[in-house]
């Protein structure tokens, strides 16, 4: 079955857009906002309080790959009229709301709809010391640069709440679905920024598209290689064609399908033992101005998935796109980083210290214990019982860093025994000024680095570790890169789950569980062809920037032009 049809006249319709893309800028009379620098890439921690650009390398786990920012999805990215994506946050912990937010961003990416970042807000279990620092947080510019990265990246239009609010809401542009009447927000407020969210969601519910069938482990969201309703059509027919033989998960063991295999192949692998059907980006939710995707847990509707289990490409070069996207940008803010750099350039002196001679490098290796109020019995497990379980892949007396929430060190008596201990709390000095509610991403970004890692099963906090370590994995080209395994990381829990990463495994429920190879192996292939796709991305990002967001500046028999120029694209 031909499920790529229409591609071969691709090259032509591209070389005829890019003319037109350039009359189009002459004709507008205005030249291009300037791009807003920041160096996302490196990691410079001169204006965090150190260390050296030298030392703080070690971090660095993602790559600047500038092809990869003029991207564009070949879905709705060529529309002249702005949609927008909203969501509600998580309502769980930290890692939970990462999971959830890297879905929504991918999605936003994929349906060239601009992400509308929610309100700063309390976070669950990040409200330490209130009255002392904050614990109102954006994820838009605490956590991540995700500003930076939406000036960077041609196909991700990233804005906040307010500007969304004050741009759609206060102009009569959203509508009650029930009594179709202008709808504004709860008081005509538009800056929800440190205040209660419940009446600006309930609010959102009421104006936008909410696709409640969009479930995580019941269906698979994909997304066809080029546009239009017959490329959907295609996908139903994969889906058709794989549920006529449906794949087991064991098939892929150890037996992974290469990144760039054909669609039908990557799918097997995707729904393998689980999804049986898709949810479909039909045509209804691509009119829609905006779409939004809510968290409440009343009615079981929540985005606890990672995005590479949700997601699927019929390209995989848009598939590899993502992969890298999420490692490269969605990475921790720069101060968050150098906090965690200065840590383990302590523990790595403390290590070189103890042994100058047999540990030269200052290797250590590093737990995530949980405790806590972690739902999973299983996994609180005594001292003792850690150490039975994991002291065959450590060194007696090295030095163990242990990222934890536990409160108190006589708990960890049996390990200090037999190892010399260190938490972050040691770390004062080099955490001075820090905001006590980043110790959570300091501890995982720590703990990335040592040599043997041993994490807590069912652990999100434990599983963005492994993927960290999975894309440093790749970086450094270690022992089982190509397949995607980490040999040095494991669970202390019990012997079955111990060494999951020793080998590839495909994506299995529950997802959010644990992390999966697929998000790390092989992700750079790729790169060299995806770059001759959207070479004319800037000037289309910049006649949408100049019609949807400057129009008073241009000339009405202008506009008019360029209502022309973007007919003839869609």
């Amino acid at each position: 079955m031909n499920h790529l049809g229409g591609h071969a006249k691709v090259d032509e319709q591209k070389k005829k857009r890019s003319v037109k893309l350039q009359s189009a800028v002459l004709d507008l009379g205005e030249k291009p906002p300037p791009p807003v620098h920041h160096d996302l890439a490196g990691l410079s921690c001169t204006d965090h309080g150190g260390p050296s650009d030298e030392i703080a390398k070690e971090m660095i786990y993602w790559s600047d790959i500038p092809s990869d920012d003029k991207f564009v999805s070949p879905i709705g990215a060529y529309s002249i009229k702005r949609k927008y994506l909203t969501f509600d946050p998580d309502g769980g912990g930290f890692n939970n709301i990462r999971m959830s937010m890297e879905t929504m961003i991918v999605m936003a990416h994929a349906m060239s709809k601009t992400l509308v970042m929610p309100p700063s807000q309390q976070m669950y279990l990040l409200r330490k010391d209130k009255g002392k620092q904050r614990i109102h947080f954006s994820l838009t510019h605490d956590f991540y640069h995700l500003e930076q990265v939406g000036y960077e990246h041609a196909g991700l239009h990233v804005i906040s709440m307010e500007e969304f609010l004050k741009t759609e809401a206060m102009t009569g542009n959203l509508f009650n679905k029930t009594t179709g009447d202008a709808a504004f927000p709860p008081n005509n407020r538009t800056n929800w920024d440190g205040i209660d969210p419940k009446p600006l969601k309930e609010y959102l519910r009421d104006v936008t598209l909410t696709p409640l069938n969009w479930t995580p482990g019941s269906c698979l969201v994909a997304f066809p290689s080029d546009d239009g309703p017959e490329h959907f059509a295609e996908l139903d027919e994969m889906m058709n064609e794989v549920n006529a033989n449906f794949p087991r998960v064991q098939e892929f063991i150890n037996k992974p399908v290469p990144v760039n295999a054909p669609a039908t192949e990557r799918l097997r692998e995707a729904v393998a033992g689980q999804v049986k059907q898709l949810c479909v980006y039909d045509e209804k939710m691509q009119d829609a101005p905006v779409v939004h995707f809510m968290c409440y847990h009343k009615m079981r509707v929540r985005f606890l998935t990672h995005f590479y289990a949700f997601l699927f490409f019929e390209s995989w070069e848009q598939d590899l796109f993502n992969k890298r996207f999420v490692r490269d940008h969605l990475r921790y803010a720069d101060e968050i980083q150098c906090a965690a750099a200065r840590v383990v350039a302590a523990i790595r002196d403390r290590a070189r210290r103890r042994d100058p001679t047999g540990n030269p490098n200052g290797d250590f290796d590093s737990f995530h214990i949980r405790r806590g109020d972690f739902q999973y019995k299983a996994t609180r497990l005594e001292a003792d019982q850690i150490y039975e379980n994991t002291k065959d892949e450590l060194q007696e007396k090295a030095t163990v860093f242990v990222a934890t929430d536990h409160q108190g060190k006589p708990f960890f008596k049996p390990l200090a025994d037999h190892y010399d201990l260190v938490f972050l709390s040691d770390f004062k000095e080099e955490l001075k000024d820090v905001n006590t509610n980043y110790l959570g991403m300091i501890d995982q970004l720590v703990a990335s680095r040592g040599r043997v890692f041993f994490g807590c099963f069912h652990s999100t906090f434990s599983g963005f570790i492994y993927r960290m370590r999975g894309y440093h994995s790749q970086k450094e080209k270690v022992e089982g890169w190509d397949q995607g395994v980490l040999p040095k990381s494991y669970y202390y829990s019990g012997k079955h789950e111990k060494s999951i990463y020793q080998s590839y495994g495909p994506l299995r429920t529950p997802y959010y569980s644990r992390e999966f190879p697929i998000s790390w192996r092989d992700i750079d292939k790729g790169i060299e062809e995806l770059s001759a796709i959207g070479d004319d991305s800037y000037l289309i990002e910049y006649i949408a920037y100049v019609y949807t967001t400057n129009r008073s500046s241009v000339h009405k028999n202008k506009r008019s032009n360029s209502i022309e120029l973007w007919s003839f694209l869609t």
